[in-house]
């Protein structure tokens, strides 16, 4: 009878000594990668705020204000895929959102060197005309 109980205890004991060095190895997995810090801006990279609020111009139509941007798209990995433009409409009445692939735009420093001056290869007209973006 002991030997019994002493293979059915060691039959149960050997999944549980497992789970727990399996977890163990799992916890040891995700905890070794810290958080690391900035302290400054990266060179070459900027704030969000550097781009929404800000007006778009139209290198069609001589630099012309055609929207403003209000969102970003951000993917997974963190890379902006587009902007989200409102355009048309009056003082904020019967505007429409239209989203720009990230390459369709060119950044450029303002003569101050403070502020990026944005553009795009569009008239506002075809803004005006393309399909709403819907945010999901």
């Amino acid at each position: 009878m002991k030997m019994i109980k002493s293979a059915v205890l060691g039959t149960l004991m050997v999944p549980a000594f497992v789970l727990a060095a399996g977890t163990a190895s799992a916890q040891e997995e995700t905890m070794t990668t810290e958080a690391t810090y900035l302290t400054t801006t990266p060179e070459g990279a900027f704030h969000s705020e550097s781009l929404t609020g800000n007006n778009v111009k139209s290198s069609v139509e001589d630099d012309e204000d055609i929207g403003t941007i209000s969102d970003l798209v951000i993917d997974e990995d963190g890379q902006i895929n587009a902007v989200v433009i409102s355009v048309g409409g009056f003082l904020g009445m019967g505007d429409k959102d239209v989203a720009i692939e990230w390459d369709s735009l060119e950044l450029t420093k303002d003569d101050d060197g403070d502020d990026y001056v944005i553009r795009v290869n569009a008239s506002q007209d075809a803004l005006e005309e393309a399909e709403e973006y819907e945010r999901n």
